[in-house]
């Protein structure tokens, strides 16, 4: 079977320090995967001059920029950029720059490092970057807080939704877990009343798990009751406290809940959890064929399930 091509990462950075920890898990998985690395910064455009002005002025800022990122990368390697690094600034809106460029030169991998949850009226009033990265970029998107996986990646917590198609979660566990040597561990929120054995939840984890041991990763099911609690309450804490390096979260739309619910849990993840969170990207068939160039063969009995 043909693997899936991390061939090219790309990482934002701020220049001001917050983007060290993104560098440092982006050259973990250039290890792990032979991945070129671009780092991009996007500084702001001159404003309310004439064309002319503000396009040399854009130059100059450019420039400026461009010698602080070579300096940022140069003290992060300790005197000399790797071949394997590339560096670049844009000029712009942020966000949109680089969702921009993501998208249209078909990264495999964004990186981003995670802030903190903006409070008050204007974090209400206005998205949080990291939420709009994960809404419009096509690609998977990993955040990363203070926990890169320095140490390995020896778990990956994957939570499973028994009403969405999970056939892209299905071949990202079977590759991560072949490419890194590690366990998976599948979680799903069993929240009625019903014989576990007999629940939809427990019967699609368990097709998952044999389907994902047939292609030769450890992997074990783990299946929990909601006991009136806010679910996504229950899992973030599930999170927290199960020995694992990485969480695997599939895309808006896919991910333990409905549609209504299943972005506030993917924002709620991504700023909560303690442990890098590798979010799928957007729900196109297109975009897997594309990138990964193969389909993990299931077997009858698993497509009754619509994996």
């Amino acid at each position: 079977m043909k693997e899936i091509k991390l061939e090219r990462i790309l990482v934002p950075v701020s220049l001001s320090g917050d983007g060290e920890d993104a560098l440092k898990q982006a050259v973990f998985f250039k290890k792990k995967m032979n991945s070129k690395i671009t780092l991009i910064h996007v500084t702001p455009s001159a404003s309310n001059l004439k064309s002319l002005v503000q396009a040399e002025l854009n130059k100059r800022l450019q420039a400026r920029a461009m010698v602080r990122l070579i300096r940022f990368a140069k003290i992060h390697f300790k005197g000399r950029i790797p071949d394997y690094v590339d560096l670049r600034v844009e000029v712009g809106q942020h966000v949109s720059t680089i969702v921009n460029i993501a998208n249209k030169e078909n990264y495999n991998l964004v990186i981003i490092r995670k802030n903190e949850r903006i409070e008050g009226l204007v974090g209400k009033l206005k998205k949080h970057s990291a939420d709009k990265f994960v809404q419009d970029i096509n690609c998977p998107v990993l955040s990363v807080k203070d926990r890169w996986t320095y140490r390995g990646v020896r778990n990956i917590l994957v939570p499973v939704d028994i009403r969405q198609q999970s056939r892209e979660l299905l071949n990202w566990s079977i590759f991560m877990g072949m490419k890194l040597n590690t366990r998976i561990t599948l979680i799903s929120v069993l929240n009625v009343n019903i014989e576990l054995e007999k629940s939809l939840a427990y019967k699609k984890a368990k097709l998952l798990e044999r389907s994902i041991t047939e292609g030769g990763v450890n992997c074990e099911v783990k299946i929990f009751e909601n006991k009136g609690e806010d679910i996504i309450d229950t899992v973030l804490q599930y999170v927290k406290h199960e020995k694992a390096d990485l969480v695997l979260a599939q895309g808006a739309q896919d991910v333990l809940f409905g549609d209504s619910q299943s972005e506030n849990f993917t924002s709620r993840l991504l700023h909560d959890s303690i442990k890098p969170v590798l979010r799928l990207g957007t729900n196109k068939a297109s975009y897997l064929k594309k990138v990964i160039g193969v389909q993990i063969p299931l077997n009858a009995r698993t497509e009754e399930f619509a994996l």
